[in-house]
């Protein structure tokens, strides 16, 4: 421990003063579990370039063909002639796509695609000169070092031929992919029929010599390792140092979905911000460090953007190659979009061109000034928070409840779900009865399972309907087997707060710990433009709660605080976990803080599995993070849902151990990754 101290130490020193990080300084960082101190160096690095400004801009992709006569193993893009699902455009298609991005403000066309094996180099030289003829105006960007050597290839010519052919048409500057990664153990594995990783460097190096800057990028995420990915962003140092001809760095995510290499999960948030950070730290000869939310998912490159990131990409509109490979991130944003994603994580936008020049900077700092102006207040500063060493969650169910039929539905689903947790939420007390609710408990807890409830004023109310005190009402769910209870998102727009506390003080006379809530709720003020109504927090009344949090307000006997997501109010990822690391600040050890991942931690993505193994729950990405803001607790965890020990493989990769909450605490078995004494089916 003492040797990593001083270690980090030492390259926070070499930081400050301006000194090279050498590779053993970022194989350190990969492997430290300490994220938020490695971001912090990251972000102060990034603030002495670029300030507090994040790039954006209009771009449009458009990938060619899908074709390819290369059969890459981690591809899922590339399809054989006649094979179902191959397209190759015509150039005129490709104009009209072009003409409706332009009339939308595009300065920009991004095109990358397969290796067709029909189309001539003049085929791709008229394409590049038909579009400048087009759009004069428009920056084109196209062509990997990948296609460029196939292009040479097949003509029989030089690369610098067929660069200066292309550029004499009207090609502005070069994508960065194909880079995957340079290491020879790994591109043998993954992409062996691709240029090596020396041909790559020498395409972008004659490409800069002719006045052609280009991208860099590096996938990560399958089966390199961290140093692999040290030796490869040392490989682009040292280029950049040649050259200077690398626009910005792109770390890219794997996507899952259909790749031959047998791996079927995503990347997670911890290295994907880790990878951002490092790059930040280690690339010091690189102005721009991209977070590019079409891989990385927007919460996560919203993330990057205080972890080192400096450029969000653009609206890109139209992205097959990380779609068909499981991408859920979409493949268009609009600039209001995009423009609140940055100042919602505190980041002035600022619209670019493709070789990274302001296309009004004044204009952009007025513009973000006013738009920060109309959202009213603004989102709470991060506390440093120490993490804790473990992060705890339930393996179990929540299941809703209305009515009688709805008490039925929950004995039969509970009845074969021993060691479960089980969240009973009551949120319509008119249509239960007291005694089937009583009923309902004592059966479920019979079947070996923890018996928690939700919804305190819908309990209150049909202890009321019966007739019931509230202390005697709690003292039967107690002896029902009723462990825990759980204020819910309605609680507080149902009651004033004293009865509230009344309720609670009532659980805890009957020896039931409880859980309060505080809650990100939508704001009544105007919204930005563009922006649905009453979406944003409010966070003058976020910061009330955590007042009466920090007063003590909270009774003696609440154990726990859940930080939720109120409904109407749209909370970016972003800004639930600065929320969450105010909270644990708040809260102290007075009480455990509970982000709950499937109820209440927002997510940008939408929720959608693809494959039996690749599938993966939005916010599966921000398990490990939430530790380092602060949370000890992830709620119920459906397996259902989640695939737990990838959850918790998540979890052990951050330096966090695991604790899985059963009727009987257990802990985790990190040889075997399982849980001890759970059913059969369960994990």
């Amino acid at each position: 421990m003492t040797l990593a101290v001083n270690r980090m130490r030492e390259i926070e020193r070499k930081i400050e003063t301006g000194t090279r990080l050498d590779e053993s300084d970022a194989l350190f960082l990969f492997e430290s579990p300490d994220l938020m101190r490695i971001g912090a160096l990251a972000d102060q690095a990034n603030r002495r370039k670029n300030e507090d400004r994040i790039f954006y801009n209009i771009n449009r992709h458009i990938n060619p063909t899908n074709i390819c006569a290369l059969s890459c193993k981690f591809c899922a893009f590339s399809r054989k002639p006649g094979e179902e699902g191959a397209y190759a455009y015509e150039i005129d298609e490709m104009v009209e796509k072009a003409r409706a991005a332009v009339t939308q403000g595009a300065t920009e066309l991004h095109m990358v695609g397969g290796l067709h094996p029909r189309w001539p180099f003049k085929r791709y030289v008229e394409m590049i000169a038909t579009l400048h003829k087009e759009f004069p105006g428009v920056h084109l960007k196209a062509f990997t070092a990948v296609e460029l050597d196939w292009m040479a290839r097949k003509e029989r010519r030089g690369l610098g031929e067929i660069l200066q052919d292309l550029k004499n048409a009207g090609l502005g500057s070069l994508p960065g992919g194909g880079a995957e990664i340079f290491h020879p153990e790994i591109r043998d594995q993954i992409c062996d029929t691709k240029v090596s990783a020396g041909q790559w460097i020498d395409t972008h190096r004659m490409a800069h010599k002719m006045g052609l800057r280009s991208n860099c990028t590096m996938l990560y995420g399958h089966i390199e390792r961290y140093e692999h990915r040290v030796d490869h962003m040392r490989r682009l140092r040292e280029l950049q140092d040649e050259t200077g001809g690398f626009n910005v760095f792109i770390p890219l995510a794997f996507q899952p979905y259909q790749n031959d290499m047998g791996i079927g999960r995503y990347t997670f948030g911890f290295d994907d911000l880790k990878t951002i950070a490092v790059a930040r730290l280690y690339l010091d000869n690189f102005a721009n460090i991209k977070a590019y939310w079409v891989m990385m998912g927007q919460d996560i490159a919203q993330l990057g953007l205080n972890f080192g990131a400096n450029d969000f990409d653009g609206t890109v509109t139209e992205e097959k190659i990380s779609r068909m490979a499981g991408g859920r991130a979409g493949m268009v944003m609009s600039r209001s979009d995009l423009e609140h994603l940055i100042l919602r994580a505190g980041r002035t936008p600022v619209e670019r061109d493709t070789l990274y020049r302001p296309i009004d900077l004044a204009k952009s700092i007025a513009r973000a000034a006013e738009l920060r102006a109309s959202a009213g207040d603004a989102p709470p500063e991060t506390l440093p928070v120490g993490r804790g060493k473990n992060l705890s969650f339930a393996v179990g169910m929540t299941l809703n409840v209305d009515g009688l039929a709805a008490l039925a539905e929950i004995r039969e689903k509970t009845a074969n779900a021993q060691g479960s947790t089980v969240e009973i939420c009551v949120s319509n007390a008119e249509s239960l009865e007291w005694a089937q609710l009583l009923d309902t408990c004592a059966e479920v807890s019979a079947a070996g399972c923890q018996t928690i409830l939700s919804g305190l004023t819908a309990m209150a109310a049909v202890m009321t309907g019966a007739s019931i005190p509230l202390s005697k009402g709690f003292e039967a769910l107690a002896k029902s087997g009723v462990r825990r209870i759980v204020e819910s998102q309605e609680d507080a727009g149902r009651a004033r707060p004293e009865d509230l506390l009344a309720i609670h003080k009532a659980a805890h006379g009957a020896d039931i710990p409880t859980t309060g809530r505080v809650t990100l709720r939508a704001s009544t003020k105007a919204p930005h433009a563009g922006e649905a109504a009453a979406s944003r927090v409010d966070w003058t009344d976020f910061n009330s709660q955590l007042r009466a949090v920090g007063e003590g307000l909270r009774p003696l006997g609440m154990t726990s605080i859940i930080l939720g997501a109120g409904r109407g109010a749209v909370v970016t990822a972003s800004e639930y976990l600065h929320a969450l690391n105010r909270l644990k600040s708040s809260a102290g050890r007075m009480a455990d803080v509970i982000a709950p991942v499937l109820t209440e931690v927002p997510t940008l993505a939408p929720v959608m599995g693809v494959g039996s193994d690749g599938s993966q729950h939005p916010a599966q990405k921000l398990v490990a993070l939430l530790a380092d803001f602060g949370a000890d607790d992830l709620g119920v965890i459906d397996p259902a849902l989640i695939k737990v020990t990838r959850l918790a493989e998540d979890v052990r990769s951050a330096g966090l151990s695991v604790e899985v909450k059963t009727p009987e605490t257990v802990s985790w078995d990190d040889a075997a990754l399982d849980l001890r004494h759970k059913p059969a089916d369960r994990v």
